[in-house]
């Protein structure tokens, strides 16, 4: 296999995921009752709170700039199409929009109205979830032209769906904080899910640069 620049960074899908994961698991770990079922993780980066320091430095910010990557990584891979394009470039906005929510954090509890800071870090995140999911409804459009990657249209629309569905569902749950943990985790894992398949099958083909 050719082993390019583009391929260098579209390894981002993968690695962007897997740390950001790592960190969280080991940043709740540190934080007595924590509960990944009803607490949102960017609860981990709360200013002022344990530990914060350690998931933005090492969780959100990186993690979201590997997701950046893995966009610019897509945007030179030599695949054509406004569509697919676009979709590049709104992934590469949702890594942005990762990173710059673990440098504004919410407030303790992350209640829904808080600080300046907090209210950016809010709107910032709903900026890079509608960016990812806009993306994957782009990809599928355009997956489903190419042969190469044709099996990846269906799934790149479904991970679109699903993931506006739980973003949705973890609207709703936040006033009651009723599972807005887990309805979170589904929805950043179905993206993350989604990002290391094409990382993975982008990596691999032999017809891109």
């Amino acid at each position: 296999m050719k082993i390019t620049a583009a391929k260098i960074l579209i390894l981002g899908g993968i690695a962007g995921p897997v740390l950001f994961t790592l960190v969280t698991i080991i940043c709740a770990a540190l934080r007595p009752g924590y509960n990944h079922l009803y607490d949102f993780i960017s609860e981990l980066g709360a200013s002022g709170t344990p530990n914060a320091v350690l998931m933005n430095s090492l969780g959100f910010i990186p993690g979201g700039l590997m997701f950046s990557l893995f966009g610019l990584g897509l945007l030179l891979s030599g695949y054509q199409g406004g569509k697919f394009k676009a979709g590049s470039v709104l992934i590469i906005v949702f890594g942005l929009g990762v990173a710059t929510a673990g440098i504004f954090s919410c407030d303790v509890g992350c209640p829904i109205n808080g600080t300046t800071e907090a209210v950016v870090h809010d709107r910032v995140s709903l900026v890079a979830f509608f960016s990812s999911i806009t993306a994957m409804f782009l990809f599928g459009s355009s997956f489903k032209k190419t042969t190469s990657f044709h099996n990846l249209a269906l799934y790149s629309k479904l991970s679109g769906a699903f993931t506006l569905l739980f973003l949705v569902i973890m609207i709703l749950s936040y006033p009651s904080e009723t599972l807005s943990g887990l309805w979170q985790r589904l929805m950043l894992g179905t993206i993350f899910l989604w990002s290391g398949v094409v990382a993975y099958r982008f990596a691999l083909n032999r017809n891109l640069v």
